[in-house]
């Protein structure tokens, strides 16, 4: 970076005074010398010890320090310059002897701090501008970052749990099932096993096949069908043969469906109804979800919770502006709506 600056003042000295390579070579040795003083100081100490910790008069003078610290090199530069190389150009002979006449009182008078502070800024601007923006980059990037590191382990939370509820009551299902030796049994045992195997071992990449993804609903709503019965309208349709080879984030619509279960529950059971479809045209996915509702206890006031949350903050961050989510929250159902672009 130094190097690169020192270029560029180099050609900027140079197409202003037309001076010769020695004398661009004393100024140009003053821009980096001043420019690394403010940088460093400024970078690595003033804004992190002094202002960081609230010093703010503190910080006042030492940034009034580096101002003097700029005008004791220009002063040498200045005096190595005028004593031992030739000028050639009339405005910097001018501003090199008002220098010289001023001589080290002229150096830290207020007056002169306060006349060279435009040119000191635009001379270290480059540097500090580019450091400022690298910060900003790497702050986002790692704001970013972090805010994925914890949804995957809000996710790997979610992987972890499947509703303890959900495995109590399915094991309590297959349990009474297999003691009237029911054929349906094993195949609720297959189901629970198959969705066991893709929260365990296939949901552990940033993507998995949509096709697997659709049979993990489809397990999960046919093991809580058996549960609530046949007094329950519950349905899933998915045209699985639209679905080739489209990728997904895990567990992105599972909340959803687990919502509309958990609080489908407390309808009447004549009442209670759960309708979802997913369909694909392309790398366009549709998911729709609907649910019954009954009259909920206090603390259950809340729909959605921390699962509706989290799927929020997942597909912001991982289809920024390739999805659409609608929620409607009436008085007798609820109703969600995921448009997703996928690859």
């Amino acid at each position: 970076m130094w190097l690169i600056l020192a270029g560029l003042y180099a050609i900027m000295i140079t197409a202003t005074f037309s001076e010769t390579p020695d004398v661009t070579l004393v100024y140009v040795i003053r821009n980096i010398l001043g420019s690394v003083g403010f940088f460093y100081f400024t970078f690595y100490f003033l804004i992190p010890e002094v202002l960081g910790r609230g010093y703010i008069f503190l910080s006042l003078v030492c940034l009034f320090l580096l101002f003097f610290y700029w005008s004791v090199l220009n002063y040498l530069c200045t005096t190595y310059v005028y004593y031992n190389l030739t000028l050639h150009n009339l405005t910097l002979k001018r501003d090199v002897a008002t220098v010289m006449n001023g001589g080290w009182g002229n150096v830290f008078s207020v007056v002169h701090m306060l006349r060279i502070f435009i040119p000191v800024i635009m001379t270290i601007a480059p540097a500090m501008s580019l450091k400022l923006v690298l910060d900003i980059i790497r702050f986002s990037t790692r704001t970013l970052r972090l805010e994925r590191d914890n949804l995957n382990l809000e996710l790997s939370f979610l992987r972890s749990q499947l509703n303890p509820h959900f495995l109590f009551n399915t094991l309590n299902n297959i349990y009474a099932l297999s003691i009237r030796n029911d054929a349906l049994a094993s195949d609720l045992i297959m189901h629970l096993s198959e969705m066991m195997r893709y929260t365990l071992y296939d949901s552990n990449t940033e993507k998995v096949d949509l096709n697997k993804e659709a049979d993990f609903l489809k397990n999960y709503i046919e093991l809580e069908s058996v549960r609530y019965g046949k007094s329950a309208s519950i349905r899933f349709i998915c045209d699985t043969e639209k679905i080739s080879n489209q990728q997904i984030a895990p567990l992105l619509m599972f909340p959803f469906v687990e919502n509309a279960f958990k609080y489908s529950h407390n309808t009447n059971p004549g009442n209670c109804w759960i309708h979802a479809s997913m369909e694909v045209n392309g790398s366009l996915l549709s998911f729709e979800i609907t649910n019954s509702k009954g009259e909920l206890p206090e603390q259950k006031q809340v729909i959605g919770g921390i699962g509706l949350s989290n799927t929020r903050k997942r597909l912001a961050l991982l289809y920024p502006d390739r999805h659409m989510l609608h929620i409607e929250n009436n008085t007798d159902y609820y109703k969600v709506v995921l448009t997703l672009t996928l690859n």
